[in-house]
């Protein structure tokens, strides 16, 4: 067996026996279905545009198929373009655990085998992390432009021999910005002000989608200017991206001409040169960086006089036991920046929620029924999905997060039952807010009605209860003990099942409370023949009263039954 094969063999060893435990079949059939449904509605939502586009009347002497297909060809670069980006940031990340900060890298390092196999192996390791699911859900993007074109086989079976070298470009380039970097820097540090950069520049991006409006295209009365928009797009042709849009789009065209061979010959040599200079880089500066990698971070926030006040403050109406728990949870979140830091991208993650109401408020005022009102339920929905986004990264990992070290917890004096309620407690106080402040900023903007304001305000928290005891609980359940990066555990089988079970949740309780004011809005102004009668007056309470109670079975079944795991669990 080759040194790689060697390096590679524990982690398939891994990944099969773990698949062959009870209840793995289970779990990978689940998986398999969500990863399937999300690709299926991907396809069909770039069908959908891409069709439309396709179709599309832009004016007298503007039908060509020419233009719409330059349309569209300029969508799928946009779309490439913007994988690449995510690829980028994603090795960067992918790069510093994988190279530097991994748990078993002492041990690899003390293999006697050669240093090209060893980076080879955490190469490849670093390519299937830091891209497979920009494989698996961007896929479906290339299929629904072929599918719209009436592309042949060849089209279809061309997309892996695109896909595999354009993701060794992001992925060498990673390792090379990521080896220097820690070169000059200790490999934590920069991974904090990586992941900050990260965040600014997700949020920048997606602020200047929102601006650029590319829901007008659907607008008549704005289509040309957004056709000459599309038009006037013309990214470099030095870009990988657009090797990549060219390729595609010329077998999708009729077939690959001498351009689309030029373009795939310059992936393939693009993408073999930077593994190759990745190489190059590791022999010269591995050694350095790794032993720059094993420095500790300084951490000088944890300590400061505000926080100790803080932290007292928050713990002091618990017990003893408990307000030692929450302090070493407060000090813990932040000690960590890759946590804290996160709450950038919260901040303009608001900021574009609260933009896109502001929109929409500017296009109801020529409505003459109050939609404010129905909308506002959607606000309710769509906050609920930001709170859970945020829970699933904070709130879920919390019991994961204590590591091998939870027989401490267990064997300490604070119950297991108060140790999940104060990790539900310090948890519910920042989402409820976070929640009550998108309500009642979007309520202000949309004015909706007083009664709508009360019923909104009082579901959001709801919602926020709701939404904590399924993160607790269910982490409590789900546990991975032995992951570090709250993000895996977020990702994790178990996460997956808390974003179903939760969006399904909140779902639920938006469509009782929504279809009841709807019922009430329609009978008020005497819409499609609806008066309200006494049977009209008990379909509403009930509606609201299953509503209310959907919360209560949300917060203390998940948490009963991770109190029942962790209970019966056995720490080794």
């Amino acid at each position: 067996m080759s040194d790689l094969a060697l390096l590679l063999w524990p982690k398939w060893r891994s990944m099969v026996n773990g698949s062959g435990k009870k209840g793995e079949n289970a779990k990978t059939f689940t998986l398999v279905l969500l990863a399937g449904t999300a690709c299926l509605v991907i396809f069909m939502a770039s069908h959908y545009i891409l069709s439309y586009i396709r179709d599309l009347y832009i004016g007298p002497g503007l039908e060509l198929a020419d233009l719409r297909f330059a349309i569209n060809k300029s969508l799928l670069g946009m779309a490439v373009m913007t994988f690449m980006a995510v690829l980028i940031f994603s090795n960067i990340i992918t790069a510093l655990s994988t190279f530097f900060l991994s748990d078993d890298l002492q041990l690899v390092g003390s293999l006697p085998v050669s240093h090209d196999s060893v980076f080879l192996a955490r190469f490849i390791e670093q390519v299937v992390d830091s891209s497979w699911m920009v494989v698996i859900f961007g896929s479906p993007v290339f299929v629904a432009f072929g599918v719209v074109y009436g592309a042949g086989l060849v089209y279809y079976a061309s997309i892996p021999a695109v896909i595999v070298p354009f993701i060794l470009i992001p992925a060498g380039l990673g390792v090379v910005v990521t080896m220097a970097l820690v070169s000059a820097f200790p490999a934590r540090n920069i991974r904090d002000v990586i992941f900050l950069l990260i965040i600014i520049g997700a949020a920048i991006i997606f602020t200047l989608f929102r601006i650029m409006r590319p829901e007008r295209v659907f607008n008549p009365d704005e289509r040309l200017e957004v056709v000459d928009f599309l038009q006037t797009i013309q990214m470099p042709a030095t870009l990988p991206s657009q090797w990549v849009t060219e390729v595609m789009s010329s077998l999708a065209n009729g077939g690959m001409n001498g351009d689309g061979w030029m373009f795939l010959a310059l992936l393939w040599t693009t993408g073999l040169g930077f593994v190759a200079l990745s190489l190059v880089f590791s022999r010269y500066l591995y050694s350095d960086s790794f032993s720059k990698s094993q420095e500790a971070t300084r951490t000088f926030i944890s300590r400061t006089s505000v926080l100790n006040f803080m932290v007292r403050t928050i713990s002091y109406p618990f017990s003893p036991a408990t307000r030692q728990m929450v302090m070493k949870d407060v000090r813990f979140f932040m000690r960590d920046t890759t946590q804290w830091s996160q709450l950038f991208l919260l901040a303009g993650l608001v900021v574009i929620y609260i933009f896109n109401f502001k929109i929409v408020d500017a296009r109801l005022h020529d409505i003459k029924f109050n939609a404010q009102n129905a909308i506002s339920f959607l606000n309710i929905g769509l906050a609920g999905f930001v709170l859970t986004a945020l829970s699933a990264r904070f709130v879920f990992p919390m019991v994961s997060l204590e590591g091998r070290a939870f027989w401490i917890v267990k064997t300490s004096p604070l119950s297991l039952r108060g140790f999940l309620w104060s990790k539900f407690l310090i948890s519910l106080l920042p989402l409820a807010m976070v929640g009550e402040g998108l309500v009642i900023i979007t309520n202000y903007i949309l004015e909706v009605e007083t009664i709508v304001w009360y019923i909104s305000l009082i579901t959001i928290l709801g919602v926020a209860l709701a939404i904590t005891g399924l993160g607790v609980g269910l982490g409590a359940r789900y546990p991975k003990f032995n992951v570090e990066n709250p993000s895996k555990v977020a990702t994790s089988f178990g996460g997956v099942i808390y974003m179903v079970v939760t969006t399904s949740t909140i779902g639920l309780m938006v469509f009782l409370e929504a279809q009841a004011a709807a019922y009430y809005a329609m009978a008020k102004y005497h819409m499609f023949g609806i008066v309200m009668t006494d049977w009209g007056w008990v379909r509403i309470v009930a509606s609201f009263a299953l509503a209310a109670l959907i919360v209560p079975v949300a917060v203390f079944v998940p948490m009963k039954i991770g109190r029942k795991w962790i209970e019966d669990l056995e720490i080794s």
